[in-house]
């Protein structure tokens, strides 16, 4: 009885009265599947743009250049997108939250995507999975009422 009394007194709790002063773990654990979705992001473009850099030009090339460049445009803006909501975390408002559903709904999106097209069933082998996997619980994360009332509490 002693025990679970002085284990509740050393507990810390994220509230302080009516305002909220830590970090509840489903927003940390958003933020963090934010910043993996960036990063895995930044690694598709750099991808993308290391076979423009390295592709030969032939009658074709130039054109396939473009497209592969083209191609990393979205992967590049998504990973920025990530990771400034990602850091907006600790000093953001609704507006955060509300960005963080759309990228984990925009991952999802794009995951779906690359799927239907021929080339990816023999590239990835099933990777797309990852990505639908990472932007569901984004938008799973980000919906939760902790999470609300982290985003909607009080700034100082």
């Amino acid at each position: 009885m002693a025990g679970s009394a002085v284990r509740a007194a050393t507990q810390v709790s994220p509230f302080e009265g009516t305002r909220m002063v830590q970090m509840p773990g489903t927003v940390k654990s958003a933020r963090a599947l934010l910043l993996v979705v960036g990063a895995g992001n930044i690694v598709a473009a750099l991808w993308l743009m290391t076979a423009a850099v390295t592709l030969q030009t032939g009658a074709m090339g130039q054109l396939i250049i473009g497209l592969l460049l083209l191609a990393a445009l979205p992967f590049g803006s998504l990973a920025a997108a990530a990771i400034v909501i990602a850091a907006k975390f600790t000093t953001g408002g609704h507006r955060v939250r509300i960005g963080a559903v759309v990228v984990g709904t925009l991952v999802i999106a794009g995951s779906l995507i690359i799927t239907s097209t021929a080339i990816s069933v023999k590239l990835h082998d099933g990777a797309w999975g990852i990505g639908v996997t990472a932007g569901a619980l984004v938008v799973v994360l980000s919906t939760r009422q902790d999470t609300r009332d982290w985003f909607d509490r009080p700034r100082r």
